[in-house]
C-alpha cells in the first residue's frame, strides 16, 4: 500500500485512512489464534491433527526428557489449551500421526516405528517388520491402512495394524547407485483407491524425479501419474476421487481435477518446501512450510488458483483441517494456530 501523504488541511483524511489500514490489519492478523507458541518442554513438533474442535493430538520427539525414547505424543481435551504426554516409551523420533475418529489412531516415526491407541490416550507399538523411516500414514476405516516411507516401503493392514504386511520394498540399504524411491504422503478415499508422492532418485546419473502413484486395487498395483517435475513432494490431499493438489520442495503445488491423469502446477507464490496442505472443501484451504527458521502459510479461497502467502518465525510442519472453522496449524518448535 503506498504512503499516505499528508498537509495540515488535510489531517482528516489521514486519521480516516489510517483507521483503514489498521482495521485491515488487524483482520489480517486475526485469522489465526495462537493457541500455544512453544513447547514448553522443548519438545519438536512433526504432526497435528484434531478429530473435533476440542480433541487433538501432536506427534514428534522429546530428546531432552530420554535420549534412548525421544518419540512424542501428546494430547488435548480443550482444544490445545494446554497437552499432556501420552505415558508410553517410544524409542524412535515420531514422523506423524493419524486419527480415524475420537479412539482410534496411529503414530509413525523411525526404524519403522508404529504405535496405535483404541481409546485416544493409551499407546502400544505395532511390529511393522521393517526398520525404515515411515513418513505417512492412513486408514479408512479401523481395520484397514497402509503406511509408506523411505526406501520404496509400502506396508497394509487388514486388522488396524496387530498385523502388518510389506507390500514393497522395507529393506535398510546402503547409499549407491542403485535406484529408489521414497514415499513421503499417503491418502486413501476407499479400501481400493489411494495414492502415494514422493521422490525417485537415480543415483548414477546424478537425477531425481518428481513420482506421484495411484492404485485401484488396495496397493496392489500402482500407477505412475506423471508431472514432468524434479521437485520432492512432501504431501498429497484429494478432496474426492477427481480434485487433489501435492506439495513439496521449492514452492511447488501441483493440481489435478481428474484424478491424477493430468497434474498442473499452480502458482504458490514461495520458493520455500511446502510440507503439508488440507482443504475443507473444492475451494477453502492452507498449506504450510518452510524452513531453517523461516516458515510460509499459504491460503486460498479459489481452488489454489491464487495463493496467499504468510511468513513465521519458525518452520511450519502441518495443516489439519475439519472445515471451514475448524483448522489447525503446527510449527516445528511447537507453535499451534488454529483459524478463527
Amino acid at each position: 500500500m503506498k504512503r499516505i501523504k499528508t498537509s495540515n488541511d488535510k489531517s482528516i483524511y489521514y486519521l480516516i485512512a489510517l483507521f483503514c489500514i489498521t482495521t485491515i490489519t488487524f483482520s489480517a492478523s486475526a485469522e489465526w489464534a495462537i493457541v500455544q507458541e512453544t513447547d514448553p518442554d522443548i519438545r519438536d513438533y512433526m504432526s497435528i491433527t484434531f478429530t473435533d474442535g476440542k480433541t487433538g493430538w501432536v506427534a514428534g520427539a522429546a530428546v531432552l526428557d530420554d535420549f534412548e525414547n525421544p518419540g512424542f505424543i501428546g494430547y488435548t481435551f480443550n482444544g490445545g489449551k494446554s497437552w499432556q504426554k501420552s505415558e508410553i516409551k517410544i524409542p524412535a523420533e515420531l514422523t506423524g500421526i493419524y486419527f480415524l475418529d475420537a479412539d482410534h489412531g496411529w503414530a509413525i516415526g523411525q526404524k519403522g516405528m508404529i504405535a496405535n491407541t483404541t481409546n485416544g490416550k493409551d499407546w502400544d507399538i505395532q511390529i511393522s517388520k521393517v526398520d525404515t523411516t515411515l513418513r505417512s500414514i492412513y486408514f479408512v476405516n479401523k481395520d484397514v491402512g497402509y503406511a509408506v516411507g523411505e526406501n520404496e516401503t509400502i506396508l497394509s493392514s487388514k486388522n488396524g495394524g496387530r498385523t502388518w504386511k510389506v507390500l514393497y520394498g522395507g529393506i535398510v540399504g546402503n547409499v549407491g547407485d542403485d535406484e529408489t524411491s521414497m514415499f513421503n504422503a499417503i491418502q486413501f478415499l476407499d479400501e481400493s483407491t489411494g495414492w502415494i508422492a514422493g521422490i525417485r532418485v537415480f543415483p548414477a546419473k546424478k537425477q531425481q524425479k518428481t513420482i506421484i502413484q495411484k492404485t485401484t486395487d488396495g496397493a496392489q498395483t500402482w500407477t505412475q501419474q506423471e508431472t514432468g517435475k524434479e521437485d520432492i513432494i512432501e504431501d498429497i490431499f484429494f478432496i474426492d476421487d477427481s480434485t487433489g493438489w501435492a506439495v513439496g520442495e521449492n514452492g511447488i503445488i501441483l493440481y489435478t481435477n481428474n484424478g491424477g491423469k493430468k497434474w498442473s502446477e499452480q502458482t504458490s507464490g514461495t520458493e520455500e518446501t511446502i510440507r503439508s496442505v488440507a482443504f475443507a472443501d473444492n475451494n477453502v484451504g492452507w498449506a504450510v512450510g518452510g524452513d531453517f527458521g523461516v516458515g510460509v502459510i499459504l491460503s486460498t479461497t479459489d481452488g489454489g488458483e491464487s495463493w496467499t502467502v504468510e511468513t513465521q518465525k519458525q518452520k511450519m510442519v502441518k495443516v489439519h483441517v475439519l472445515d471451514r472453522k475448524n483448522a489447525w496449524l503446527a510449527g516445528s518448535s511447537g507453535l499451534i494456530l488454529k483459524s478463527e
